[in-house]
């Protein structure tokens, strides 16, 4: 293990909460107990004589001392239905769901802050709350922005295709009816900054446990009138984040706090916090239909997708937008579509914001699709597997534009499947399972598969495609690294060191990749990005920089370009062994011994004087197809095994397998730890979590206590196996794979649960497959 990753697991991480300067406050929010309730009045007059309280900054001195929080997205002036609210980190008038921070005491200590905190006295007039979303479609329903006509902030429709010449084509036509409970993340790390105003240059200096300081940046220096140049973020280790950090509406209330006292303050947010106004995710509902041919063709799909978006999911999240590719990615790796028709709905609740968690999107419609091919493929008594092998795209058919515009790169999508059915003993496990049925038991298996977009860039929203890196020798013949890939525990350090090493020829250890920070251009991690946009920028920089550190070396040496080359760390020549240097000697030579002086003429008339190259990346996928948002599609196939208890609703994992191609693979480790812990999660969200909420807007489960995550304890063996097809639209042929385990473990669960439970004729209608609605199926499975 490198010591830059033994350094996390040693106790030797800095994280938010670990940063202390001279002075600092604290920084606590005081949440409403309601979710919908007009605010008669906040009094903080007692909680101000309390000695060691600073400030408390309420919503009414917000809307004075800030601009309303910017939207992360807008399709409105393309003409699309979508809403963005007019809203600020403290509620103003009324707030909307429970725990919706109403004060921000700014205190000596936090302790301090919280004893303040039951001395603020806030006079609430109740209001009906909306916490289903079926009901906040309704009309006459309560209004959670009472300047709307109702609830719904987002209401496209997608046609793609002919759909009306699918169904009448089609033999079958069977009804498809899926729901994933609400999620997310929860880090182990919650969200935290630290802010640090200095009066006298007008700056300020925050650190962060953020995915994008730079898009951090930008929105805290919109909410709080400042000019990007005067606010700076750096992030500190982060503690896990999977979409979950890509918001930092409570960051402004923490810069404005230290504004205001002219004081560092800090703020890291407690569990229960994370759990009430952390940003949620799935809890999405498809009703459809799909189009078949007898054979299992997949002629055309039709369907109605609803996305319970909380309070918003513009403002304080960013994953309205996410309805775009969870109905784009629906036809999944199959070609035979003729038409595809959804009615998307994005729709407001009193319920906590809905930002982005592992997936953001596509996996909704992977998912809502491979639950339909479970149907077809037990309607039509055709095992799963061929059903996908017989509408699978084929490898000669690369690039692929699908249906949806999407435009896939690369694939052998029945090698991936025919690997992972070898790994998982289907046929083995398919005896077994007639076997133990004899005896009474039921197991299940369960077939997935996904094609994961990756590395989008999107207009009208944050999320653009912006990157850039930095590479550079130092003076003293280090190698300084530096893009937009966050490290957020993923292992974005160790590959960003080994892929410049591989390009240099410059040894491991004289790599340093620089803190992330809002200094360097670029849109951060999320969407399975890191691999493509940062890295293309830093494979580009790290590229013309040895083109230019062997053009130094020649002229050094007296050698011509084309014979130097670099292993380790010298420059040697292919012609004659003797004449060799080291990475520091030529740093040496080039900044000062001779230094520019001693370049030749050419060099210096076109100011090559500098080891030190920026760059940047854009998608050549995007570029040549603007329907082609994302700019990789990485595949994958899961086989999952199941053992169903029908007397307790139990499930046992007896087996699981998963088979990747992510293209050229940058660092093996690193990519089967992103799918490891992915595909855990997933299985998490198949049996035991979920957020779950009272009808008058209550979170009933707001702890680690009771919303069931699985432990290592619960996670199954799984064995793995890889398949590279390179991308023909990246620099090194990589794909990005970070979301695409989630996907695939859910769905796969899913279905081998429903497997299991065939002789009951059950189909799962949605997920947590929790031991209580298992029994619940079963039993009105008998009673029927």
């Amino acid at each position: 293990m490198e010591e830059r990753e033994r350094r996390l697991v040693s106790g030797k991480g800095f994280y938010v909460d670990d940063i202390e300067l001279p002075n600092m406050a604290h920084c606590i929010f005081v949440g409403s107990p309601y979710a919908h309730a007009r605010i008669k009045s906040v009094d903080v007059s007692r909680a101000l004589r309390l000695n060691g309280v600073l400030a408390i900054i309420t919503g009414k001195e917000v809307a004075k001392l800030m601009d309303p929080l910017p939207a992360t997205s807008n399709y409105e002036a393309i003409g699309w239905h979508w809403r963005t609210p007019k809203v600020y980190p403290l509620a103003v008038d009324k707030v909307r769901f429970q725990g919706e921070p109403v004060a921000a005491i700014i205190a000596e200590h936090p302790y301090i802050a919280l004893d303040a905190a039951d001395l603020i006295d806030i006079e609430y007039e109740l209001l009906p709350p909306v916490s289903d979303v079926n009901e906040a479609m309704q009309p006459g329903s309560p209004l959670v922005y009472e300047e709307w006509e109702d609830n719904m902030q987002v209401h496209l429709e997608f046609n793609f295709g002919d759909i009306d010449a699918a169904f009448k084509e089609a033999d079958r036509i069977l009804r498809v009816s899926w729901h994933e409970g609400r999620v997310s993340g929860f880090p182990i790390e919650a969200r935290g900054c630290v802010a640090s105003y200095d009066r006298i240059t007008g700056m300020l200096n925050m650190w962060s446990s953020t995915q994008a300081p730079f898009l951090g940046r930008q929105y805290i220096s919109s909410a709080l009138r400042l000019p990007t140049n005067k606010v700076r973020i750096v992030v500190a280790d982060v503690g896990g984040a999977f979409g979950n950090k890509l918001n930092w509406w409570k960051d402004t209330v923490v810069g404005l706090g230290s504004i205001v006292t002219g004081r560092p303050v800090k703020w890291v947010e407690s569990k229960r916090e994370l759990f009430l106004t952390g940003s949620h995710n799935r809890d999405v509902t498809w009703e459809g239909e799909v189009a078949v041919k007898n054979d299992g063709s997949i002629l055309g799909v039709k369907a109605k997708f609803v996305k319970d978006l909380g309070v918003e999911g513009t403002n304080r999240g960013s994953a309205a937008m996410g309805i775009i590719p969870a109905c784009c990615s629906v036809p999944n790796a199959y070609r035979l579509f003729k038409g595809l028709k959804i009615e998307a709905c994005g729709v407001v609740t009193n319920k906590s914001p809905y930002c982005a968690y592992r997936g953001y999107g596509k996996d909704k419609g992977i998912k809502f699709m491979e639950r339909i091919m479970q149907i077809v493929s037990r309607e039509l008594n055709i095992e799963p597997e061929q059903i996908r092998l017989g509408n699978f795209i084929q490898p000669h058919q690369f690039p692929y534009k699908q249906i949806s515009g999407y435009v896939y790169d690369s694939g052998d999508y029945p090698a991936v499947l025919k690997k992972a059915l070898k790994l998982g003993k289907v046929d083995l496990w398919r005896e077994k399972q007639r076997q133990a049925r004899k005896q009474g038991k039921y197991i299940g298996v369960g077939v997935a598969f996904m094609v994961e977009p990756a590395g989008v860039a999107a207009p009208h929203c944050i999320y653009g495609g912006l990157t850039q890196a930095r590479v550079r020798i130092t003076s003293d013949g280090l190698v300084e690294v530096e893009n937009d890939q966050t490290e957020i525990g993923q292992g974005s350090t160790i590959t960003r060191t080994k892929v410049v090493a591989n390009i240099l020829g410059a040894k491991i250890d004289d790599i340093e990749v620089k803190r992330d920070s809002s200094d360097m251009p670029g849109s951060g991690v999320y969407s399975s990005r890191g691999a493509v946009y940062p890295t293309g920028a830093l494979i580009r920089a790290a590229r013309e920089l040895r083109v230019r550190m062997i053009k130094f070396a020649g002229h050094f040496l007296n050698e011509e370009p084309a014979h130097i080359d670099i292993t380790d760390g010298v420059f040697h020549s292919t012609k004659d062994p003797t004449k060799r240097m080291s990475l520091k000697e030529l740093a040496d030579c080039a900044y000062f011994r001779p230094g520019p002086r001693g370049l030749p003429h050419d060099m210096q008339v076109k100011h090559e004087i500098l080891l030190d190259v920026s760059a940047s990346w854009f998608s050549p996928n995007t570029a040549q197809n603007p329907t082609s948002t994302y700019a990789t599609y990485c595949s994958g196939a899961d086989i999952a095994v199941v053992e169903v208890d029908v007397e307790t609703g139990a499930v046992s994992i007896l087996k699981y397998a998963h088979v990747h191609d992510a293209g050229t693979l940058l660092d093996k480790d690193v990519v089967e730890g992103q799918i490891f812990g992915g595909i855990v999660q997933g299985i998490g969200e198949a049996l035991s979590e979920e957020l779950v909420y009272t009808r008058s807007g209550e979170l009933l489960n707001n702890s680690y206590t009771d919303y069931v995550m699985p432990t290592a304890q619960d996670s199954p063996d799984i064995v793995m196996g890889h398949i590279e097809t390179p991308s023909p639209f990246t620099e090194l042929g990589q794909k990005g794979i970070g979301e695409a385990p989630v996907i695939t473990s859910k769905a796969a669960i899913i279905n081998a649960i429903e497997d299991a439970l065939s002789p009951f004729n059950i189909r799962v209608p949605e997920s947590p497959a929790t031991r209580e609605r298992i029994r619940r199926w079963i039993l009105e499975s008998q009673e029927g």
